[in-house]
């Protein structure tokens, strides 16, 4: 509702708010989207990728990516990806890290210790190549 004050229109709070909340889904979505800057599949990506996976995803997915003996039960073995439930496109794999999945995969974007894009497509393109081989991109 808007209201006169001094010559000028004035928007209540309550309008206001309600206008952030809507803008608010908007400019998240547009903020953590997947950059469009992937690396190519190929060995200099996932080399870059497994070190990232090292620093980041081990403690969850292990050493292998097969979450044998990690520190979450419920982290994924990425070496199936029949076995994920959130994810099945390198697009989706790309958000589901950088945005987080579920309640128990955080994110590695910039809500959380701020992987870059580059290195979270290069973390991608090794996740990849810890799977079947049928299932991974061609170089």
């Amino acid at each position: 509702m808007t209201s006169l004050v001094d010559g000028r229109s004035r928007i209540s709070r309550a309008t206001r708010g309600r206008v952030a909340w809507a803008v608010l889904p908007v400019a998240v979505v547009v903020g953590l989207a997947a950059a469009d800057d992937r690396a190519p599949y190929g060995k200099e990506s996932i080399t870059r990728g497994r070190t990232v996976y090292l620093q980041n995803c081990q403690d969850c997915h292990g050493d292998d990516g097969t979450a044998k003996g990690s520190a979450i039960a419920v982290a994924p073995d990425l070496t199936d990806p029949s076995a994920w439930k959130f994810t099945k496109t390198d697009s989706d794999i790309f958000s589901n890290i950088k945005n987080g999945a579920g309640d128990n995969m955080p994110p590695f974007g910039p809500l959380g210790p701020g992987l870059k894009d580059s290195e979270i497509w290069d973390l991608v393109n090794y996740i990849r190549s810890l799977g079947p081989e049928r299932l991974r991109p061609r170089p």
